[in-house]
Protein backbone atom coordinates (compact mmCIF):
# COMPACT_ATOMS: atom_id res chain seq x y z
CA UNK A 1 0.00 0.00 0.00
CA UNK A 2 1.18 3.31 -0.92
CA UNK A 3 2.66 5.68 1.78
CA UNK A 4 3.83 9.55 2.39
CA UNK A 5 6.56 7.93 4.39
CA UNK A 6 9.44 8.60 2.02
CA UNK A 7 11.39 6.73 3.82
CA UNK A 8 9.40 3.24 3.39
CA UNK A 9 9.54 1.05 -0.14
CA UNK A 10 6.94 -0.82 -1.25
CA UNK A 11 8.01 -4.06 -2.17
CA UNK A 12 5.56 -6.41 -4.11
CA UNK A 13 6.05 -10.16 -5.48
CA UNK A 14 4.34 -11.79 -8.07
CA UNK A 15 4.78 -15.42 -9.78
CA UNK A 16 2.91 -15.32 -12.86
CA UNK A 17 2.64 -18.98 -14.88
CA UNK A 18 5.28 -19.63 -17.97
CA UNK A 19 7.09 -16.39 -17.12
CA UNK A 20 10.65 -17.35 -16.26
CA UNK A 21 11.31 -13.81 -14.78
CA UNK A 22 10.72 -10.74 -14.79
CA UNK A 23 11.81 -7.70 -12.54
CA UNK A 24 10.06 -4.80 -12.14
CA UNK A 25 11.39 -1.32 -10.50
CA UNK A 26 8.59 1.43 -10.21
CA UNK A 27 8.52 4.43 -9.43
CA UNK A 28 5.53 6.29 -9.19
CA UNK A 29 3.76 9.37 -7.89
CA UNK A 30 0.43 11.14 -8.47
CA UNK A 31 1.51 12.46 -11.80
CA UNK A 32 3.57 10.05 -13.54
CA UNK A 33 5.13 6.23 -13.28
CA UNK A 34 8.40 5.58 -13.94
CA UNK A 35 9.68 2.15 -14.32
CA UNK A 36 13.23 -0.15 -14.98
CA UNK A 37 12.45 -3.40 -16.46
CA UNK A 38 14.29 -6.67 -16.55
CA UNK A 39 13.26 -9.68 -18.45
CA UNK A 40 14.91 -13.32 -18.60
CA UNK A 41 14.13 -14.95 -22.05
CA UNK A 42 14.58 -19.02 -20.67
CA UNK A 43 15.44 -20.96 -17.18
CA UNK A 44 18.64 -21.23 -19.11
CA UNK A 45 19.54 -18.26 -17.60
CA UNK A 46 18.14 -18.94 -13.84
CA UNK A 47 20.07 -22.17 -13.80
CA UNK A 48 23.35 -20.59 -14.41
CA UNK A 49 23.29 -18.48 -11.91
CA UNK A 50 22.56 -21.02 -9.67
CA UNK A 51 25.52 -22.56 -10.39
CA UNK A 52 27.85 -19.77 -10.35
CA UNK A 53 26.47 -18.86 -6.43
CA UNK A 54 26.81 -22.78 -5.58
CA UNK A 55 30.52 -22.55 -6.61
CA UNK A 56 30.99 -19.56 -5.00
CA UNK A 57 29.50 -21.30 -2.09
CA UNK A 58 31.63 -24.28 -2.17
CA UNK A 59 33.77 -24.77 0.95
CA UNK A 60 32.55 -21.96 2.70
CA UNK A 61 31.11 -21.13 5.90
CA UNK A 62 28.85 -18.37 6.81
CA UNK A 63 26.29 -16.45 5.75
CA UNK A 64 27.26 -14.17 2.62
CA UNK A 65 24.99 -11.99 -0.20
CA UNK A 66 25.15 -10.98 -3.54
CA UNK A 67 28.03 -8.43 -2.99
CA UNK A 68 29.89 -11.30 -1.45
CA UNK A 69 30.23 -12.75 -4.69
CA UNK A 70 30.38 -10.12 -7.15
CA UNK A 71 33.02 -9.04 -5.71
Amino acid sequence: EPSDDLSQIVVTSLREGAVPGTHTVTYESDDDRIELKHTIKNRRTLALGAVVAAEFLCGKKGVYTMDDLLK
